[in-house]
């Protein structure tokens, strides 16, 4: 009967512990954007140069497509390049 009461209570422990990770790891990712698109699935026409047409068309959580093209596309040049894409850090937040 101890070793049952053991058993029981070791897989209700092991239970709860498993059952709130998910949530803990949703509630600690939420309002953090995911990781980057692939470069190539931005380049459409797959000219390994990326316009503004083809940017607009992403899904952006924040921001405006115009001012992000504008902080990737280092050289001004009106194309953001793969060299652009990779080498682009987003602005850190602020801290409040």
């Amino acid at each position: 009967m101890y070793m049952q009461s053991k058993t029981v209570l070791a897989t209700a422990l092991l239970f709860v512990i498993f059952s709130q990770t998910p949530a803990q790891a949703q509630e600690q990712n939420r309002g953090r954007p995911g990781p980057p698109p692939a470069f190539s699935s931005i380049d459409i026409n797959g000219d390994d140069e990326v316009d503004f047409d083809e940017f607009s068309q992403q899904d952006l959580p924040n921001g405006d497509h115009q001012s992000i093209f504008d902080d990737i596309d280092s050289d001004s040049n009106g194309v953001i390049s793969k060299t652009e894409f990779k080498n682009h850090r987003p602005p850190a937040k602020q801290k409040r």
